[in-house]
């Protein structure tokens, strides 16, 4: 279904198409005619499924762009979730008036408080620091409330700060509530029997939610030694570089085992001379924040563990290298899953060795998909 055939105005739809949103995903085309009535809803999709533009879009249509002060707000976990939710709902609005503007800890508290003054219609926020805004003079009703990843947000431990929050913003009337997640736990299903008013269920089919998109192309090398892997692996940047002669759309995303062999593999690109960074848990959270825009804003290479990769939301991801492969295979389509969104090609390569030869077609079974095997070339 094309963004085009929902009712939503001219400039949300030349803002969708001007960042190439032209097709809903599963989770935005059964979402958003619901959101887009005023019914409350509680929508279930795995991460990077495009539940952000689901409720990002009927907000947008909802707000009224003559009216500067919040009608909207976004509850998120994390503050990497926060920026990345607003991003994605400003490019969306790019040709309204809307403004978007994030609340979290970790900076100026009175600089946020300036910018709500100058006027911001949607706030997407992080529980602790809205907390602190909402008892220190924020007084708020807005029309529209969103729990994004509230699973997540719960598994933290944020369930009393959401409930307070959700009762100091409450009005008298028709407020519409979403609540979002990749699962649907019981706290989910407490709030919505105190807040929501016949809500709409929306679950995506596990199966569908495991499929990997036909978009994305797969590859996987054999590898007897570990220098192999570094020859294919320079074989693969120098190509991909070469095809897109010096665009800083050029994003390669690597995945390794550990933190130590993030930092030692992209101190090795570095010293061949590639744009390389790594991000792992070692790092401060204003390092990490650093390089995620970083990678985000210009050409480089990016080198990861799982754990540090999970709930991190990168667009426009040229190329996957599953440089280790995963400890488990689900996580080869969590990780691919980073490329090819959208509806745009991606590209996933994975190196394996003999031993785990097998998982190869262990995944092409299980997901119903086709890895082609390519052979090593010495330069």
């Amino acid at each position: 279904m094309q963004f085009s055939e929902f009712k939503i105005r001219q400039k949300l739809l030349k803002g969708l198409k001007f960042h190439d949103f032209l097709e809903a995903t599963p989770i935005q085309e059964k979402v958003i005619p619901h959101l887009l009535k005023g019914r409350n809803v509680i929508g279930q999709a795995k991460t990077g499924s495009g539940k952000t533009l689901a409720f990002g879009i009927p907000i947008i249509e909802r707000i009224n762009e003559n009216r500067p002060e919040i009608q909207a707000i976004i509850i998120t976990p994390t503050r990497e979730l926060a920026k990345q939710v607003a991003e994605e709902i400003s490019k969306a609005a790019k040709f309204t008036n809307i403004k978007t503007m994030t609340i979290y800890g970790g900076v100026s508290f009175q600089n946020q408080v300036n910018q709500i003054r100058r006027g911001a219609q949607i706030v997407v926020g992080t529980p602790g620091r809205l907390i602190d805004h909402l008892t220190k003079g924020l007084k708020i009703k807005p029309k529209i409330i969103v729990l994004d990843e509230a699973d997540k947000m719960f598994d933290m431990g944020f369930y009393d700060d959401v409930s307070y929050i959700l009762k100091l913003i409450r009005g008298q009337g028709n407020q519409q509530f979403m609540f979002f997640g990749a699962t649907i736990p019981d706290e989910t299903i407490e709030l919505s029997k105190n807040y929501m008013k016949d809500p709409v269920m929306i679950t995506i089919r596990k199966e569908h939610d495991e499929r990997i998109p036909s978009s994305i192309k797969q590859f996987y090398y054999v590898v007897a030694e570990s220098s192999d892997k570094l020859n294919h692996l320079i074989n693969i940047i120098s190509d991909l570089e070469n095809n897109y002669n010096g665009s800083n759309q050029l994003k390669i995303l690597i995945f390794v085992k550990t933190r130590v062999a993030t930092r030692k593999l992209a101190n090795t690109l570095y010293s061949l001379g590639f744009k390389a960074k790594f991000i792992n848990s070692d790092l401060s959270q204003a390092a990490r924040e650093k390089t995620l825009e970083e990678f985000q804003n210009r050409r480089m290479i990016l080198v990861a563990t799982d754990v540090v990769s999970r709930g991190i939301d990168i667009e426009n991801v040229t190329c996957v290298i599953n440089y280790d492969m995963p400890n488990e295979i689900q996580n080869y389509v969590h990780r691919i899953g980073r490329t090819g969104r959208m509806g745009k090609e991606g590209l996933a390569y994975t190196f394996v060795s003999l031993d785990e030869h097998p998982l190869i077609f262990q995944i092409e079974q299980k997901y119903k998909t086709k890895i082609k095997k390519k052979f090593l070339r010495y330069r």
